[in-house]
């Protein structure tokens, strides 16, 4: 039987099948037709005591170059204009778009690194003014200072709003983080 590879985006992909593709009988082998009955419903509750659910992590952008980046916003969605527009101009810098991102806001929810990780991997993950203990990481944390962990590279930073306007502590702010990704993108 041939293989048809997908050519969507996993996020589109999500955004089309928000439910359940399949109902009732699961179709094993197209071409023969093969029915199975769905499993018996005790063994679905035994299943779901043992594994806690974990609802799937909305984002904003395409993730396109397994970047994530990590913000706590409590009045916006994903990121407030301001700070979306300087993000976006830092992503320009970097010759990043929106679509190479996933842009998570972490603000009233509780995700450890580790389940986003698991949903959304990335190699680098930028992280701005979100403390390693909401992310339940134990690493020694400097801002502006590049951290490996596994095969994804972390980079905490202090909040967008602190970057934004002409003030000399904005400057000194924009500098640190541009220096920090001019290392990890090599500009």
């Amino acid at each position: 039987m041939k293989e048809v590879k997908n050519k969507l985006p996993n996020s589109v992909l999500v955004h089309l099948y928000k439910e359940s593709l399949v109902l009732g009988a699961v179709t094993l082998n197209v071409d023969k037709k093969v029915q199975v009955s769905p499993p018996v419903a005790e063994k679905n509750e035994a299943t779901a005591a043992e594994e806690p659910l974990t609802a799937p992590i909305k984002f904003l952008g395409e993730h396109q170059k397994k970047i994530l980046v990590l913000v706590q916003d409590v009045d916006a969605v994903h990121l407030n204009e301001r700070a979306f527009d300087l993000l976006t101009s830092i992503l320009n810098a970097c010759k990043l778009t929106i679509a190479d991102i996933a842009l998570i806001n972490l603000a009233n929810k509780n995700f450890s690194l580790h389940q986003i990780l698991t949903q959304v991997p990335s190699e680098l993950v930028l992280v701005f003014d979100v403390l390693p203990t909401q992310l339940k990481i134990k690493l020694p944390t400097k801002l502006y200072t590049p951290i490996l962990l596994g095969e994804t590279q972390l980079l905490f930073s202090n909040n967008l709003s602190q970057m934004q306007g002409i003030d000399q502590a904005s400057k000194i702010e924009k500098t640190k983080l541009w220096t920090a990704l001019k290392l990890i993108f090599k500009l």
